[in-house]
């Protein structure tokens, strides 16, 4: 398993063309953003989180604000963002990133998505360069996180292509000290429900309903 920046960087390419198409908005993108201090910032989004080319991605953004100034805001600073062209808000979360066998925890701008009382499901947008043929290019797709209970780190469990669709190596190398057992009983899970696992695509939160699962019998 490739443990680089790449591992969680694994497309989810259908769910990241039906949220461009869905959050299509050609005027200017307002955002109010709620920071970790209790204070806001509102305003014309200039610099997006998710941009190309960057060096650096979900991590940092501008706002100009009311009075003409423009903002930089880095993710660690992150509460919630609401977008003018997004029905759904925005956090930052800690998410394992793997390099050379080691991990280590990045701070990243996530969409949010479905939850239940125990857990909820993030997203993130990333690049990666896919081949075809004797030539290639750099693509956004889509990655699927989980966060447990009011954990400020969320784990990678969906990307499609290199690591073939559901995948939790990633979520039980960092979850074995933070919960252990969590990990190896959702991949048993959807081993016993391989109908469910193919279906992990359009409906992550079978994944909610897993971890319910799990707590249920280990209470």
């Amino acid at each position: 398993m490739p443990l680089i920046l790449g591992v969680l960087c694994m497309p989810l390419a259908g769910a990241a063309k039906k949220d461009k198409k869905e959050d299509k908005n050609d005027g200017p993108v307002m955002v109010s953003v709620l920071l970790k201090d209790g204070s806001r910032a509102e305003g014309e989004l200039t610099k997006d989180w998710f941009r190309w080319p960057a060096k650096t991605i979900n991590e940092n953004f501008k706002v100009r604000q009311a009075d003409g100034m423009e903002r930089e805001i880095r993710s660690e600073e992150v509460d919630t963002i609401l977008r003018s062209d997004v029905k759904d808000p925005y956090t930052s979360v800690l998410t394992p990133v793997g390099r050379m066998f080691k991990i280590k925890d990045r701070c990243w701008i996530v969409k949010c998505g479905p939850k239940s009382e125990n857990a909820e499901i993030l997203t993130f947008v990333s690049w990666m360069n896919i081949s075809y043929g004797t030539r290639s290019q750099w693509e956004p797709h889509t990655t699927y996180l989980v966060r447990f209970g009011n954990d400020s780190v969320a784990y990678p469990f969906y990307y499609p292509i290199q690591n073939g669709d559901f995948n939790v190596k990633l979520m039980k190398k960092a979850l074995k000290e933070r919960r252990p057992g969590t990990a190896e009983y959702i991949e048993s899970y959807f081993k016993k429900n391989k109908k469910l696992r193919n279906q992990l695509r359009e409906h992550p939160e079978y994944l909610l309903e897993a971890y319910d699962q799990f707590l249920k019998e280990n209470q």
